[in-house]
């Protein structure tokens, strides 16, 4: 069983090298507004979920090696660019601390907010490093690769992260839904579409078609990372007031569980509660006034039955009496003790 998983995952993680790397080689065709080495790359999913799915060791081969053949396929020796291939590695390795070998699934909304931090913060420690390298050996000045490398990067890799991410751990089983993980994965999707359709259109509307050519790129992404901050303090408020609205429900359903196991003392539980004055006041409300009467109701028949019991009892004791002293033997000793009364007296 451990061969036939191990073989599963070194097959996974090849699969996932050889398509990393010609995905960046095909994605390097075309760089970034204002950069000569950032580009788009939604494939950076792919080491982020192998890491996700087998453990932080998958997701780092999977991202160093895959960068570096997508170096080897544009024709570029990857050795002296050893940084940018360590710090893809990172970036796989980093969402692989919320999972592990055995693809731990997330369950509730503290795991789900775990993953999204890590994400984000694989989009931007490795690649702050990587550009700190540049500045380092001195290919770039401080000012030009914070805005040409580490900001492209960081924007576009944590936006296709976030918004990608959620939906393969669905596709693959990663991710139960339950109603504080599907609130939130709604809200912070349609927090993500509505502030990146606004960012789009204030574009378009402001500098016209050619907007990407038009406006400066330090400008761009600039507003890039306000617009990425937009993003994450909705996250963070949507698992704010998402735990204030959930909890309730979730409370009320352990409260049901426990009651279903027998244990009516539970529904004292919700007496906090009964006092909202919303909807869910009232839905608890009706269940502890349901939950009270199901008790009298089985305690009711539960004494019911015990003096049944109690009665069938005393009419099998009557009949047993009665089929021992109908016997011929009994109404011997019977006739037999009277005479030794009389006898006596």
């Amino acid at each position: 069983m451990k061969r036939h998983a191990s073989a599963s995952v070194y097959f996974c993680c090849f699969v996932g090298v050889a398509l990393y790397g010609v995905m960046n080689y095909l994605s390097g065709i075309h760089f970034l507004p204002g950069c000569s080495f950032a580009e788009l790359r939604p494939q950076v999913c792919i080491p982020m979920f192998l890491g996700l799915y087998f453990g932080p060791l998958a997701g780092f081969v999977t991202g160093a090696a895959g960068d570096s053949l997508g170096y080897v396929l544009a024709a570029k020796n990857p050795i002296p660019l050893w940084y940018w291939a360590l710090a893809n590695g990172l970036m796989g390795l980093i969402p692989g601390l919320a999972g592990g070998p055995g693809a731990r699934v997330v369950t509730n909304l503290r795991a789900m907010q775990k993953v999204y931090f890590l994400l984000i913060l694989a989009a931007l420690l490795p690649f702050l490093f990587s550009s700190g390298m540049e500045v380092l050996y001195g290919h770039l000045p401080l000012k030009a690769a914070f805005f040409q490398l580490f900001l492209p990067i960081f924007i576009t890799d944590a936006l296709f992260a976030v918004i990608l991410i959620p939906f393969f751990m669905l596709l693959f089983g990663l991710l139960k839904p339950s109603i504080p993980t599907g609130t939130f994965l709604l809200s912070t999707y349609l927090t993500s579409l509505a502030v990146l359709g606004t960012y789009a259109a204030a574009m378009v509307t402001v500098w016209g078609r050619n907007a990407l050519s038009s406006v400066a790129a330090n400008d761009l992404y600039v507003i890039g990372i306000m617009a990425l901050l937009v993003i994450v303090i909705g996250f963070i408020a949507a698992s704010f007031f998402i735990k204030r609205l959930t909890a309730p429900i979730i409370h009320l359903t352990q409260v049901s569980d426990q009651v279903a196991a027998g244990d009516y003392q539970a529904i004292t539980g919700l007496d906090s509660l009964c006092t909202r004055p919303d909807e869910l006041g009232q839905l608890a409300s009706a269940f502890q006034c349901m939950a009270a009467k199901v008790h009298e109701r089985e305690r009711l028949l539960q004494s019911q039955v015990q003096e049944l019991h109690i009665e069938i009892n005393k009419v099998k004791q009557q009949k047993e009496v009665a089929r021992i002293t109908g016997t011929d033997y009994f109404k011997t000793l019977k006739s037999k003790a009277s005479q030794l009364r009389l006898e006596n007296e």
